[in-house]
């Protein structure tokens, strides 16, 4: 690899992790308000939503969970994880 190849990979990296970030705290301010049933609910419609189109991604929906875990009580999280393998 040439050093030119290895500095556009590096800033193509920079690039997504720092809209990875925002798009996680665009999330979070989305979520933030709502209950835990709330909370519960969304993520058993979007898991719905995206099965009916064709577009479930198990992965990609925990990579978000495991992002804002930090935000939310444990119990929460763990709930929500549930929910999500049980509809995996």
């Amino acid at each position: 690899m040439k050093l030119s190849e290895f500095k556009n990979e590096k800033q193509n990296s920079q690039k997504t992790s720092a809209k990875s970030d925002a798009d996680l705290m665009d999330k979070y301010n989305e979520l933030k308000d709502l209950s835990h049933d709330d909370l519960s609910k969304k993520l058993i419609d979007e898991v719905a939503r995206q099965k009916q189109n064709g577009t479930f991604n198990y992965n990609q929906i925990l990579q978000t969970m495991e992002g804002l875990k930090g935000f939310m009580p444990q119990e929460n999280y763990e709930n929500m994880k549930r929910i999500l393998d049980t509809l995996k």
